[in-house]
C-alpha cells in the first residue's frame, strides 16, 4: 500500500471532528443571535410600555363612559316606553260606544294611531341602544369601536403613537418570522451539502481500499 494510501483514512477520521465542531459553532452562533434577540424584544417592550399603559388606560376610561351612557339611555327608553304603555291603554279604555258619533270614533282611532307609533319608535330606538352596548362591530364590541373613535378624536396624538408603535411590532414580527425561515432553509442546505459530501468520501474510500 503507498503512503499517499496510509494518509487517506487518517484526513477521514479528522472530517467528522471538523463537522462536530461546525455544527456546534453554528448552534453557538445561532443562541448568541436569539439572546440578543430576545434582549431587544425586552428593551422595546420596556420603553413602549409607558405608550401601552397609556393608552390602554384612556381607552378603558371611554369604554367605561360609553358603557355608563349606553346604560342610562336604556334605562330612560324603557321608562319611557312603560309609561307609553299606561297611555295607550288609558286611550284605549276611553273607546267610543256604538252610540257616539261618528267624529269621536275618528278622533279616537287617529289619537291610539299616533301613541302606538310612538310606542313602535321607542322600542326601535331601545333596540338600537342595546344593539350598541351588547353587539358586535368589524373587529370588536361596537361600545369599543365607539370608544376608540372618540379617543382618537380626543387625542390624536396618543393615537398616532399608538400606532406607530403597533405597526413597528407588525413589522418586527414579519423580520423575525423571515429570519426564522432563512435559519431553517439554510439549515437544510448544509445538512444537504453535508450529506453530498459524505457520499463523496465514502465513494474515495472504495476507490482507494480496491487492490490494483
Amino acid at each position: 500500500m503507498s503512503a499517499a494510501t496510509d494518509r487517506q483514512p487518517q484526513r477521514l477520521t479528522d472530517m467528522p471532528g471538523s463537522r462536530r465542531a461546525s455544527d456546534v459553532q453554528r448552534q453557538a452562533d445561532a443562541l448568541l443571535e436569539q439572546t440578543e434577540e430576545v434582549q431587544g424584544e425586552q428593551q422595546a417592550a420596556l420603553e413602549t410600555a409607558p405608550l401601552a399603559s397609556g393608552y390602554s388606560v384612556a381607552l378603558a376610561a371611554q369604554i367605561e363612559a360609553k358603557q355608563d351612557q349606553a346604560a342610562r339611555i336604556e334605562d330612560r327608553l324603557e321608562g319611557l316606553i312603560e309609561r307609553q304603555e299606561s297611555q295607550l291603554m288609558r286611550i284605549e279604555a276611553r273607546q267610543p260606544g256604538l252610540l257616539a258619533l261618528p267624529g269621536q270614533r275618528v278622533r279616537w282611532q287617529g289619537q291610539m294611531q299616533q301613541q302606538q307609533a310612538l310606542l313602535q319608535r321607542l322600542h326601535t330606538r331601545l333596540e338600537s341602544v342595546r344593539e350598541i352596548k351588547d353587539g358586535m362591530g368589524v373587529h370588536a364590541p361596537r361600545i369599543e369601536e365607539m370608544a376608540t373613535r372618540k379617543l382618537r378624536a380626543q387625542q390624536p396624538e396618543l393615537a398616532e403613537e399608538w400606532d406607530e408603535m403597533r405597526e413597528a411590532a407588525r413589522r418586527h414580527q414579519v423580520h423575525m418570522r423571515k429570519k426564522e425561515q432563512e435559519r431553517r432553509q439554510q439549515i437544510a442546505r448544509e445538512r444537504t451539502d453535508e450529506g453530498g459530501q459524505g457520499i463523496g468520501r465514502s465513494r474515495s474510500l472504495n476507490l482507494s481500499q480496491t487492490p490494483l
